[in-house]
């Protein structure tokens, strides 16, 4: 008999859990999935709780930690935010100030998003030299 449940905690990593018997053993076998979490999977324990992380997913008190490499982590998808297609993603591009005195960086990062190493964007997360740089593509 092989079924399936899902243990989902609103705004958090879902923990999915495959369990399945194999013949002549007396527990079933358990397979961990974590779903929809950036960060990597990890166990703790709280007093006499045991828990796969993130999700709080509380394991029963007769199971054992599971080892951190059997959990599979299965990464969101993030979808990207500017969908530039014309940019390079390894490419910096230098546009000057307002006044003309200094230059700032635009490039892409890890999510598919331009960023600027102006103060502006540090502040607002945008700015008028990264409209600059879409508009010249």
């Amino acid at each position: 008999m092989i079924y399936s449940r899902v243990v989902k905690i609103e705004r958090m990593a879902k923990v999915l859990i495959n369990e399945y018997w194999d013949h002549g053993l007396k527990k079933p076998i358990r397979t961990y999935y974590l779903h929809d979490s950036v960060i990597p999977p990890f166990t703790m324990s709280l007093g006499s709780k045991k828990y796969i992380m993130p999700g709080w997913y509380e394991l029963d008190k007769n199971e054992k930690l599971p080892n951190i490499r059997d959990i599979k982590h299965m990464k969101p998808n993030i979808p990207i935010k500017d969908n530039i297609p014309n940019i390079d993603k390894d490419k910096v591009y230098k546009v000057k100030s307002s006044k003309g005195n200094k230059e700032y960086d635009v490039n892409m990062n890890i999510s598919g998003s331009l960023e600027c190493s102006c103060p502006g964007y540090g502040f607002r997360r945008r700015c008028r030299h990264i409209e600059e740089v879409k508009s010249l593509l």
